[in-house]
This record gives C-alpha cells, sequence and structure tokens, in this order.
C-alpha cells in the first residue's frame, strides 16, 4: 500500500484513472471491478447515496456510471473503461458509506465486461507510473486526506 499525503493506494492488482479517480481491478472472468478512489471518496465527502446506470447499460470511458451525493457534492462519477455493465454492488447501493469506509474492498461500485479495452488499456496506469501521476495531480490540485 502507497500512502500519498494520506490517500491509501494498494498497488498489487490495481491500476489507475487518474483523471477520474477511479480504481479498476482486472478479473480472473475477463471483466474488471471497479471504485473510487481514496482521495475520490475523500474529496466526495461522506456519501449518502450512489444512483449507477442500470446491469446491461453500455458505458463510455469517461462519462457517467453512477450518480453520488454527499453533504458536499453531487455529481457524477465517471467510467474508467468502455463497457457493459454486468453487476452493481447491492451493498453500496444500500449503504454508500461503504465506499467511505473501504473504497479498495467492500466499497467497490461496479462490474462491466470492457468492449474496446485494446484501445482504453494504455489510458490506466500501475505501479510506480501511477503513484507519480496520482502525486503530480494530488500536488497540482491542492488534494490530500488529511482535512474532512
Amino acid at each position: 500500500m502507497v500512502v500519498i499525503e494520506g490517500c491509501e493506494f494498494p498497488e498489487e492488482g490495481f491500476v489507475y484513472d487518474v483523471e477520474s479517480q477511479m480504481w479498476v481491478r482486472f478479473d480472473d472472468d475477463g471483466s474488471i471491478t471497479s471504485g473510487m478512489t481514496d482521495i475520490g471518496q475523500h474529496i466526495a465527502g461522506d456519501l449518502l447515496y450512489i444512483k449507477p446506470r442500470k446491469v446491461g447499460s453500455d458505458i463510455r470511458r469517461g462519462k457517467r456510471a453512477a450518480i453520488i451525493e454527499s453533504g458536499k457534492y453531487v455529481g457524477p462519477i465517471n467510467a474508467p473503461l468502455s463497457g457493459k455493465i454486468i453487476e452493481l454492488n447491492q451493498a453500496v447501493l444500500d449503504n454508500a458509506r461503504l465506499v467511505n469506509e473501504d473504497p479498495y474492498g467492500d466499497g467497490w461500485v461496479f462490474r462491466l465486461k470492457p468492449t474496446r479495452l485494446d484501445s482504453e488499456r494504455s489510458s490506466l496506469l500501475d505501479g510506480q507510473s501511477a503513484m507519480d501521476a496520482i502525486r503530480k495531480k494530488m500536488s497540482r490540485e491542492d488534494w490530500d486526506c488529511f482535512s474532512g
């Protein structure tokens, strides 16, 4: 686990869409699981509600996958890859705070079957390149996970 300005970012098994503050984990069946990064959920604040697109919906990379609502933010979370939504995390729909409490575990938001992985894979970063890009974006935006 790498910690940047108080925010946690697991390296093993995770890749990142730094611009949308979403993580991706590639699953054995060719699908992906995705959710908000620690900095993403921290910036949004205590989540009250998540309204995702429906299972079966086709979404494009960078477009709305869900709407989130917190005490200080209402807006989209964007898909890190294009694909068809195949599963939603019912536990998160019932209790959006799971995203705040465990963003890389029980707080995952959706699973999708990628449709443009060959052309979009390069937009996701892993390892040191991901950590460097995250560090740079957090510095540029003056973000951290210390304040509430």
